[in-house]
């Protein structure tokens, strides 16, 4: 038996259930879904978080999806799922809640007299610290951007190296051919924005090992990443003993260890000339750009380049992200 936000959640039991995060201005009341399916034998507790940012769902799809079809009989412990944990973003169709602008992936561990954003954030975690024993923090690229899917497991300065190595099992484990490890002491301009409450990393400087998974482009539901990330979930479940079966995954991985954002110097109409998961040498032009005059101009890059993501919306400025790269990467063996 385990105890979930109130609710008592007892062995061979699948539930789903909403709990009150707080009120807007007209007094509608945000809630928060939770589902939870436990096994009838005691195990690892295996927690998956989506939607933190409000337009990203095909984690969070998957993970209900595996709630739905997991059998119970055969299941070792717990797997939590808060599959939109973030309710305000996600009501805005958008990365942030328009109620408070506050980027929810910044502020864990959360603060219960902070801003709403940040209550929901601290209500969560508060759960995910007192049960969760491995967690999965599923995302995806920001809506202009296409991806394959990709995971990212950060090295963190003090971390107990038994929790390096589990989470590194665990994102090993969960399949994909692209990887990416970040170490926190050394990383510069390829982590956007503020990191340090980061819910992977939180979670990792409580002992619990975590890991993000990137399913694809933001604001859809994608079927073949769906099924991509529950694949991912039952292989996870399997490395940590909660599950029977054979692990399925790519037949080549590559581990990046050095990434970057690419930009834009001009302004103009942009089409793509590689796709994710494309190797490139360096000097070949990732794009062909111009603004329909009679002058193509491309960009090449300065370096060998592994294709993270790209950009869809071709219409850029001065600035503009047009690709996200791995410089430094090889095979995961």
């Amino acid at each position: 038996m385990i105890t979930i936000f109130g609710h008592q959640v007892n062995e061979g039991e699948r539930v789903y259930f909403t709990v009150p995060a707080g009120e807007l201005a007209h007094k509608a009341v945000i809630e928060l879904p939770v589902i939870a399916a436990a096994g009838k034998e005691k195990g690892p507790v295996l927690w998956i978080n989506g939607t933190v940012h409000g337009d990203e769902l095909n984690g969070s799809y998957g993970a209900w999806e595996i709630s739905r079809e997991i059998n119970l009989e055969e299941l070792k412990g717990i797997l939590i799922i808060t599959p939109v944990c973030n309710p305000m973003a996600f009501e805005c169709r958008n990365k942030i809640s328009a109620v408070d602008s506050v980027d929810m992936d910044t502020v864990f561990p959360g603060d219960p007299e902070g801003m709403l954003t940040q209550r929901v954030a601290y209500m969560v975690y508060q759960e995910i610290k007192r049960n969760a024993t491995a967690l999965i923090s599923f995302h995806t690229m920001a809506t202009p951007y296409q991806a394959n899917p990709y995971t990212v497991r950060k090295l963190i300065p003090g971390v107990d190296e038994a929790v390096n190595q589990a989470a590194e099992e665990m994102q090993k484990a969960f399949g994909v051919r692209t990887n990416c490890l970040v170490n926190l002491a050394g990383a510069t301009g390829e982590l956007p924005g503020v990191t340090s409450g980061a819910l992977d990393i939180t979670c990792m400087k409580d002992g619990i090992p975590a890991f993000m998974g990137e399913m694809g482009q933001g604001g859809k539901i994608e079927k073949t990443y769906v099924n991509i990330a529950k694949q991912g979930i039952l292989n996870v479940m399997i490395c940590l003993g909660m599950i029977k079966g054979q692990i399925r995954k790519d037949q080549k991985q590559v581990l990046i260890t050095k990434r970057r954002f690419l930009r834009s110097d001009k302004g103009g109409l942009m089409c793509m000339n590689v796709k994710p998961g494309d190797e490139v040498k360096a000097g070949t032009s990732l794009l062909k750009l111009h603004y329909y005059g009679d002058k193509i101009e491309g960009y090449p890059v300065k370096t060998d380049c592994y294709v993270i993501g790209t950009r869809e919306n071709p219409v850029v400025s001065t600035g503009d992200r047009v690709a996200f790269v791995g410089t430094e990467w090889a095979e995961w063996q």
